[in-house]
């Protein structure tokens, strides 16, 4: 059986413990840090699809029964302020500096709103935030600067079709 009486070995544990403890400590930020990232990451994907959902609709009815066509960045509703209230409703209540592009696939430059998109035209919500918006330490450990999330969608707009409104007569037979 081994004892402690050794006067050589008292206070070894409390040693190995002091140089263990900063590379622990390291581990355990760097894993919390990663981790945000991860959860930040996600969020912002998900809120992009959201900007993304409402721009595939190219037009909406409002309460009034009256059309509203999607913007990019103005009106209401709109694909930035659609991820905004996303990544605010998520517990991210910093937005300055998030970046929101809406973007057509096809290199379409003429286009730059949802409402001008055709049936099944491909685009694109991109979100980019700071990551000072979300950090929890002052520590970067993961030397990151900006996240970046983007979606691919297509557009769900109807094609344009007419109503013919005049009742067809019958001809009586003979």
């Amino acid at each position: 059986m081994y004892r402690c009486s050794d006067k050589k070995r008292t206070g070894v544990a409390a040693v190995e413990f002091a140089f263990v403890l900063p590379l622990l400590f390291t581990l355990v930020l760097g894993t919390w840090e990663m981790g945000r990232a991860i959860q930040t990451e996600q969020v912002m994907v998900n809120a992009a699809r959201e900007g993304a959902r409402i721009a595939a609709q190219g037009q909406i009815i409002n309460t009034t029964g009256a059309y509203t066509q999607i913007q990019a960045t103005t009106g209401n509703p709109n694909v930035r302020q659609t991820v905004l209230n996303y990544l605010i409703g998520a517990g991210f209540p910093n937005t300055t500096n998030v970046v929101v592009t809406f973007q057509y696939q096809n290199g379409n430059t003429g286009n730059t709103n949802p409402y001008q998109a055709t049936k099944n035209q491909r685009f694109s919500v991109t979100v980019t935030m700071p990551y000072d918006n979300v950090r929890l330490t002052n520590l970067n450990l993961l030397n990151l600067t900006t996240l970046t999330s983007r979606v691919d969608w297509v557009s769900m707009v109807d094609d344009p079709f007419t109503v013919n409104t005049t009742v067809p007569t019958w001809a009586q037979l003979p």
